[in-house]
């Protein structure tokens, strides 16, 4: 049978009882057909609500409002309103040894492709063409997941399913939904060790419907929110599930503690409701204060994954209250039919062996902490995980970085630009100086155009002969667009004899070639700011790359005058690496001075929360470690979230091993009482541990978005670091400091 977390005096002073409690507890257990009814109306009005919560895919949002990125994105959105800085949603389609005379067909056959904007490929371009491969790259205006992608996906995949090896790529890292099979498994293997662990078969699936009422609450209330963060919309129900489930464990334990003694269903359940109180208000309170620290963060994604998912662990608690109780009083013949056996795990020789080997222990875990504190620095830190595909090591995506510069400042980066053109990886620069600023020769305004989109094209002899008429036959003139432009429309309007000659078609581009032009112009230049914009094929995180940010920002400190602002998804990666690692010190300490005053209170004791939150704070970097040995880097919201849930979760397995060794303690001597301590909690902290490490583990393969599955994963991760410290270190460190651990008055002397 399971065995739960028994109330201590220092616990009851924490947290209200008395008649205000009981008067609670019997109004949830008498009204509970009306408190039952009441949660399910509000379950399923926010079961419709969950459609329309916002989520937010853009992480610029969060950027903090010092953020030097976030001031030159308000400033792009003033002055260059038309102008998005959003990822456009592509398609990029490759093929192999394509023969050339079937390149140009291939390409009028994808612009045949549904609800594609436009298809872009350019012959001997080795942006397009490189080592017998052949790229063609699809922009939609609708969304990854739309029902019209879905359309052109499926006619890619029909028109050109086995056609000199083709390869696409849509150019998203998230899916609107997880694999249902992987999902089953994971529910299957929660079920599963929940059933283990339960005495009764049923058990479980009360536990899931009530904890299943606390996602849906949670998830439709979202919907009063200006949007959360789509990887918060995405973990949020699984962790949820895990951070709470013990809650409707620890009320079952109680329950059944309590039908021991007291027969009648109803009284039982008042009882166990009062009992339970402090035990899971308390694990409640360790977890939500850990995740509400996640709001210090400058980036503001941190206050969304805290306050939705604390919001969450509240509402996991409210209904283990509210529905959970009327669920088990109205099927407790079901349970008692399907009653059965559960594991009995002797823990006596590890009781044993800690006694003996506590100060052994204690060395050990100060060599391990200092080791992982060491060895955590090695450990990379990434801020953007892309997943892998098999078209980037041919055709790198394009990164590309804005610089947003003062108008004043024109000259000076005309004088720049042949020394970013010439950095390794950058494959074009465009700007006002280069562009509609500057004065052209012929070669030069033909190559200009075909790697600048205006809207229209010319033909290179129509070009020639302008510039012989403009120049009056003279060779070596140059000219701005806009003076070119003029002159053309100038010349070929509708009423000089020119125009008179030209076709209706071809003389109304050229009337409209003026305000095309001037809509040309402000995509690069608005009243007070002008862009510079920056074609490359970096990485968006290397070491390549910071190398040449590092050389682009001396490059503009040098030569502006003005405020610049430098924006795109790698310039705000260099912003997060510049400040992440004080800003993680800063979260670590305020996570562990909050948890410490939490488990302060609960045990009036300095030495326990100290052991605890070391113990815990181990974990974390021994994760970290873990990582690095498996040669990857850890995405810094996945270090973020598992460093809030260990230190506010899995705390609490040590704070039921705590309670109930210094519960112990006040009859037994420290042997016995590490052994019964064992034994009590050995089954609590194996379900709701095993349920993070495995199902949660499990369903972090459904995700294709690599930064949602290594948060899922590290959390798997730390929590089973955090399992065998619990099991295998805190007691040896209990045992060693049990003259500090329990209170001399509390102490078993005999």
């Amino acid at each position: 049978m399971i065995k739960y977390k028994r109330i201590t005096s220092a616990e009851e002073a924490v947290f209200v009882k008395g008649k205000t409690m009981k008067r609670l507890c019997s109004f949830l257990v008498d009204r509970r057909r009306a408190v039952f009814c009441v949660m399910m109306a509000l379950v399923l009005v926010n079961l419709f609500l969950i459609p329309r919560v916002k989520v937010n895919t853009d992480l610029v949002r969060y950027l903090p409002d010092s953020s030097r990125m976030k001031q030159g994105i308000d400033i792009l959105a003033e002055e260059f309103s038309d102008l998005s800085m959003s990822s456009s949603n592509t398609v990029r389609v490759m093929f192999k040894d394509v023969p050339d005379n079937e390149k140009d067909g291939i390409f009028e056959e994808m612009k045949q492709t549904p609800n594609a904007g436009s298809v872009a490929f350019r012959k001997n371009d080795p942006h397009y063409e490189k080592d017998g491969y052949t790229l063609y790259i699809l922009s939609f205006s609708c969304g990854f997941f739309s029902p019209e992608m879905r359309e052109a996906e499926n006619y890619i995949k029909e028109a050109f399913s086995g056609r000199y090896d083709m390869k696409y790529n849509l150019d998203k890292t998230t899916q609107p939904g997880v694999p249902i099979g992987i999902v089953a498994f994971a529910l299957c293997l929660l079920i599963l060790i929940l059933i283990l662990f339960s005495p009764s078969y049923v058990e479980p699936f009360l536990f899931l419907f009530a904890i299943g009422a606390a996602v849906v609450l949670n998830t439709g209330s979202d919907v009063f929110l200006p949007g959360v963060a789509e990887v918060t919309f995405s973990v949020g129900a699984i962790l949820q599930v895990a951070l709470s489930i013990d809650y409707s464990i620890i009320l079952m334990g109680r329950y059944r503690q309590e039908l021991a003694r007291e027969p009648d269903k109803e009284k039982a359940m008042k009882q166990a409701l009062s009992g339970a109180f402090s035990s899971i208000s308390g694990s409640s309170l360790t977890t939500v204060v850990g995740l509400l620290v996640l709001g210090f963060m400058s980036f503001k994604i941190g206050f969304d994954i805290g306050f939705v998912m604390a919001k969450g662990v509240f509402l996991s608690m409210v209904c283990t209250f509210t529905v959970l109780p009327f669920l088990l009083l109205i099927f407790d013949g079901t349970i008692k039919k399907t009653a059965k056996k559960v594991p009995s795990l002797k823990m006596d020789a590890f009781g044993d062996f800690f006694f003996r080997h506590g100060r052994a222990v204690t060395a050990v875990f100060a060599v391990f902490f200092a080791a992982m504190l060491i060895l955590k620095g090695n450990t990379g830190i990434s801020f953007s995980l892309i997943p892998p595909n098999e078209i980037d090591p041919v055709f790198p995506k394009e990164n590309q970085i804005v610089v947003l510069y003062e108008n004043g400042d024109e000259e000076s980066v005309s004088g720049m630009i042949p020394e970013i053109e010439a950095e390794s990886g950058v494959n074009s620069v465009l700007a006002w100086p280069n562009t509609f600023g500057k004065a052209f020769a012929e070669d030069e305004l033909l190559e200009m155009m075909n790697g600048f989109d205006m809207g229209f094209s010319v033909p290179p002899i129509a070009v020639r002969m302008i510039y012989s008429s403009y120049f009056k036959g003279e060779r070596g003139g140059k000219l701005t667009v806009r003076e070119l432009v003029n002159f053309v429309h100038d010349t070929f309007s509708a009423d000089s004899a020119w125009g008179k000659l030209l076709g209706d078609d071809l003389r109304e581009m050229i009337d409209k070639a003026p305000e095309m032009l001037d809509e040309g112009e402000k995509a690069l230049k608005g009243p007070e700011h002008s862009l510079m914009m920056i074609s490359t094929d970096l990485p968006q995180e290397s070491e390549e790359t910071t190398v040449f940010m590092g050389r682009l920002t001396a490059l503009c400190e040098e030569n502006l005058s003005g405020n610049y602002y430098l924006i795109g998804n790698t310039p705000m990666a260099q912003e997060m690496v510049a400040t992440f690692s004080d800003e993680l010190n800063f979260l670590t300490f305020m996570t562990a001075a909050a948890i410490f005053a939490v488990v302060l209170l609960t045990f009036r004791s300095l030495a326990v929360p100290v052991i605890l939150i070391l113990l815990i704070q181990s974990a974390v970097y021994a994760t970290m470690v873990i990582m690095n040995l498996q040669g990857m880097s850890v995405y810094y919201l996945a270090l973020l979230v598992v460093q809030s849930i260990l230190m506010g979760a899995t705390i609490d397995y040590a704070i039921v091993f705590t309670n109930y060794y210094r519960e112990f303690r006040m009859t037994m001597p420290v042997r016995e009482a590490l052994i019964n301590a064992y034994n009590d909690s050995i089954h609590t902290i194996l379900t709701s541990g095993l349920i993070i490490v495995a199902a949660v583990g499990a369903v972090g393969f459904a995700f294709s978005d690599p930064a949602v599955r290594q948060i899922v994963h590290t959390i798997s991760k730390g929590a089973a670091c955090s399992i065998c410290l619990i099991l295998f270190v805190l007691p040896g460190l209990l045992a060693a400091f049990d003259f500090l651990v329990v209170p001399k008055g509390r102490r078993y002397s005999g």
